[in-house]
């Protein structure tokens, strides 16, 4: 019965953790959250965090879809080290290279082969702004204030 009860904990807890949001940045007007994993699971959990930001439901998605968050590299580099190796009959050597009559032979030296690749790294994000926001809102911090002076006070105060 433990055993049991263990087995499907552990399973639980794995298809539960296959997907997940994670917020990204959160003004009050709104924020993005990134998604990791599987879609689905991971947008139920961006909608908690979406509806305990802005009130259940009182939010909306203005944009989805993949972005990119910087760039991977991948350098690999395989090297081969010639052996002293010979088939065949009749082998003659001569300096670092050697023939054999029948065969193949191949002795001492090196070839690397090198490749470098670079790609975008991207990420699943979903923008959202709360449904108080003003129209037009921006999902990112709000502008700074207009420059110039202070608005003078009205007359008679």
């Amino acid at each position: 019965m433990l055993r049991n009860l263990g087995i499907g904990l552990l399973f639980g807890a794995l298809v539960a953790a296959c997907g997940s949001a994670r917020v990204i940045q959160r003004t009050q007007y709104g924020g993005t959250i990134a998604l990791q994993g599987d879609r689905g699971k991971a947008m139920e959990q961006a909608h908690k965090e979406m509806g305990g930001h802005c009130g259940t439901g009182n939010y909306a998605i203005t944009q989805e879809g993949e972005e990119v968050i910087g760039q991977d590299t991948m350098h690999q580099s395989d090297t081969n080290y010639g052996e002293d190796t010979a088939y065949g009959e009749g082998t003659s050597t001569s300096g670092n290279n050697s023939s054999t009559a029948g065969g193949s032979s191949t002795r001492g030296g090196e070839s690397t082969n090198a490749q470098t690749s670079t790609r975008n790294a991207v990420e699943w994000r979903v923008h959202y702004q709360c449904g108080g926001a003003p129209a037009g809102a921006p999902a990112g911090p709000p502008p700074p204030p207009p420059p110039g002076p202070p608005p003078a006070p009205a007359p008679g105060y």
